[in-house]
């Protein structure tokens, strides 16, 4: 229910029904959420508030002397006398009136355009992001016919030992263009609590090359490491560790 006086919050029902837009069928609509919602009860005084300053904002005092003209001009002996209301006051009424109402249109059309312009804002940011992650996987896939079409990119198969039969991940690896590809051919099951991290040997020192997750085939895009003596694969606590434990070693080879 709290999702439907959202929605009912976000379209323009309540602004419609304040100026008399509404259908029939609407205004039944807006009187149910307004008697029975006090948030939406509350957002409705809250724009006829608004509305009323907006109109006071604008609007113009009237001469001090009209009253005093309005009142001259009535017969004296009302009684005996038909009364004619002076056509300057009917004038001032209906200018009154037309204020009022171009007053509300103004207002609702500026609601209207500001919640338009959220609107585009919300969907330039959204192409923005889009335009984003489309560039970033343009850049991948650039990397990846760097590296596959390279002579001098090396493979390397690492295999699972005895704690992980199954596995199988292949490595691409370019030192010139200082590219590294990844396949994840296969995983075995591990616990939910358990992980497969990839290490590369530099210098003595295990660094981290991200945690492995099934790819079906895919291509993936990992840090290449100057002067990595090896490549290897541990079984880690979910969410990976920042030290490899050697003692979970399932996959290692050697890079030339």
């Amino acid at each position: 229910m709290k999702k439907d006086i959202e929605i009912f919050l976000e379209s323009d029902l309540l602004e419609k029904y304040l100026i008399g837009s509404t259908t029939e069928k609407e205004a039944i609509q807006v009187e149910h959420y307004i008697s029975k919602y006090p948030e939406v009860r509350t957002t409705y005084d809250e724009l006829q508030d608004n509305l009323e300053n907006y109109a006071r904002s604008f609007a113009i005092k009237a001469p001090v002397e009209l009253k005093e003209q309005i009142l001259n001009d009535i017969p004296k002996d009302h009684h005996n006398s038909t009364y004619r209301v002076p056509w300057y006051y009917v004038a001032a009424s209906v200018a009154a009136i037309l204020f009022c109402t171009s007053s509300i249109f103004l207002w609702s059309r500026n609601s209207m355009l500001s919640k338009e312009n959220s609107i585009v804002s919300s969907e330039l940011m959204d192409l923005k992001n889009d335009i984003l992650v489309t560039n970033t996987k343009l850049e991948d896939i650039k990397n990846q016919f760097v590296v596959l079409n390279n002579p001098e990119t090396r493979k390397y198969v690492l295999r699972g030992n005895q704690r992980a039969n199954n596995l199988k991940t292949v490595a691409y690896i370019n030192p010139v263009e200082k590219l590294s590809l990844i396949n994840v051919v296969s995983l075995p099951d591990l616990p939910e609590e358990q992980v497969y991290q990839m290490w590369a040997d530099v210098n003595g020192e295990m660094v981290s090359l991200g945690i492995l997750k099934r790819n079906e085939n895919e291509l993936l895009s990992i840090p290449f490491k100057e002067n990595a003596s090896s490549y290897n694969i541990t079984i880690e606590p979910k969410g990976g560790n920042i030290e490899a434990t050697v003692d979970n070693i399932v996959a290692n080879i050697p890079i030339k």
